[in-house]
């Protein structure tokens, strides 16, 4: 055992001190300092205390301050943005665009590498705000009558925004137990939120259209990293799903597809709008163009929507199968519009549709599904007598409601509890888990166009269409439900809200 004994240390034991104070200064004794927060320095911190010699200590930080440009859109002070320095005003002399921002490249994956959990102090600047949600009716207000002052404080929000939410969802892959969050799926999200978190926060403010053109050409790019979050969050959960409960896999999916849409919303709404403005054709100072603003049609028909999905799905079968599929009958207020996102609807629709039509293809003609060949022409001619799917569309006071009713016999008892689940494993011996042909999608956006362009092929099957149509259903305050009678068919309830005043569901 060493015993210091400070008789025999002399003069040299304060020398030790000072040389101790200026090494902290060195850069590479930068993790030093950092690893203070951690438990295990508490003893060190004991023992300066214990011999009683005066340090010079670091003032605490001030708190985050805010800086009030409207009521919807605030930015961090650049006092607590470090690296880089305080921004300064962009002018026609500045050598340095924002897409000119330096960030590292992704040589490998550096998730859950110590000098993450070393740079938390600035992520914990952004990931202790509360989110600022919106509703689509402040998009569609808001995007009304444009001018250039209205899409710069657009960018602006979106820029100070978009930080704090990826932020947050950083925060929730490091509360991961380690083995998961070491998944070679999950770490490769990590690091592009990371990637995307720090090249974020280090856009300067947006103060002109330049500028707020370069920042549309920075998200577009980062939108188009991204496409790979779901199939790889997908095949980490299936693998991770001896690690966690199916309730903690299912509440971390939901999260961060929800978050993922609420991003996506906030940059292709920015990116619409300033591609409206530079439109010739776009009538700036009216309140309609073709129902559009932005992403989101005020004019959606229930009818166009319905024919749309209808046809994209009728055709699949006819084409992978050779079969005339069941026809879709549309009944109740048909020609109802609301203002809405299409592209959300739109997949809730087809997927609804795809299993509707398949369940009862199954039922009542199952070799058909079952076979790689041309069926027969008895089977054709069979496949006409298939029960029609009817699709009833009401419109309320607040919300519009499609029931989609079909005789495919029904869901199982015993998968019946599981259809909203992204962790249940099927009982198919060929399909042991329902995430397995996401090997084979390097890109997914979860829309119908990537089936209608074959970018996905519409036969492979994916195990995500219901629980995804569900969280797309519940991110503007609507919902999804399936009833089913075991041995007849299901009866799927979609609602989604009118008005467009519910915000933004992240929970």
């Amino acid at each position: 055992m060493l015993i210091l004994k400070f008789s025999k240390i002399g003069r040299s034991f304060p020398i030790f001190l000072q040389n101790l104070q200026n090494f902290q200064n060195f850069q590479n004794f930068q993790n030093f300092r950092n690893f203070r927060n951690f438990r295990n320095f508490r003893n060190f911190q004991n023992f300066k205390s214990g011999l009683s010699f005066s340090t010079t200590t670091s003032s605490k930080a001030e708190p985050i301050q805010y800086t009030s440009l409207h009521p919807n859109f605030r930015t961090i002070s650049p006092n607590h943005v470090t690296p880089p320095p305080p921004p300064t005003t962009i002018t026609s002399s500045t050598t340095q665009s924002l897409s000119q921002v330096s960030v590292k490249p992704n040589i490998q994956y550096r998730a859950y590498s110590p000098q993450h959990f070393y740079q938390n102090r600035i992520l914990d600047q952004y990931s202790s705000q509360p989110i600022n949600p919106i509703t689509l009716r402040q998009l569609i207000v808001f995007g009304r009558n444009l001018t250039e002052e209205r899409i710069i404080k657009s960018g602006h929000y979106v820029r100070t925004e978009l930080p704090i939410r990826i932020a947050h969802r950083i925060r929730d892959f490091q509360n991961l137990p380690f083995i998961v969050g070491t998944n070679p799926h999950l770490s490769m999200v990590y690091d592009l939120y990371w990637t995307a978190f720090e090249k974020l926060r280090k856009i300067p403010p947006v103060r002109t259209m330049d500028e707020n053109n370069e920042w549309c050409e920075i998200i577009k790019g980062l939108l188009k990293d991204h496409l790979v979050v779901i199939p790889k969050l997908a095949m980490g959960i299936m693998e991770c799903s001896e690690h966690l409960s199916g309730e903690q896999l299912d509440r971390f999916m939901n999260t961060m597809l929800r978050s993922r849409i609420s991003r996506r919303v906030l940059a292709e709404q920015q990116i619409a709008l300033t591609e409206n403005w530079h439109d010739p054709g776009y009538a700036y100072d009216q309140s309609d163009n073709d129902g559009w603003i932005g992403v989101i049609s005020t004019h959606c028909n229930a009818k166009e929507i319905l024919e749309k999905c209808a046809k994209m799905t009728r055709n699949f079968f006819k084409t992978y199968y050779g079969v005339e599929p069941p026809q879709v009958l549309a009944d109740g207020q048909v020609d109802s519009t609301f203002a809405y996102i299409p592209d959300h609807i739109e997949y809730i629709i087809y997927e609804l549709l795809k299993n509707s039509i398949k369940s009862v293809i199954e039922k009542h003609a199952p070799s058909i599904l079952s076979t790689s060949q041309s069926p027969s022409k008895q089977m054709l001619e069979s496949s006409q007598l298939f029960p029609p799917i009817t699709v009833t569309i009401c419109s309320g006071p607040t919300d519009i409601y499609f029931r989609i009713s079909d005789q495919g016999g029904g869901i199982p008892d015993k998968l019946y509890p599981y259809i909203w689940s992204f962790a249940h494993k099927s009982n198919d011996k060929k399909n042991l888990h329902k995430f397995t042909n996401f090997s084979k999608v390097p890109q997914m956006a979860a829309r119908v166009e990537e089936y209608e362009q074959h970018i996905i092929p519409p036969d492979l099957s994916l195990g995500i269409g219901l629980p995804m149509s569900k969280v797309y259903a519940e991110y503007w305050g609507g919902g999804l439900n399936i009833f089913s009678l075991d041995g007849y068919g299901v009866d799927a309830y979609v609602k989604i809200t009118k008005l467009g005043n519910k915000i933004e569901n992240l929970v």
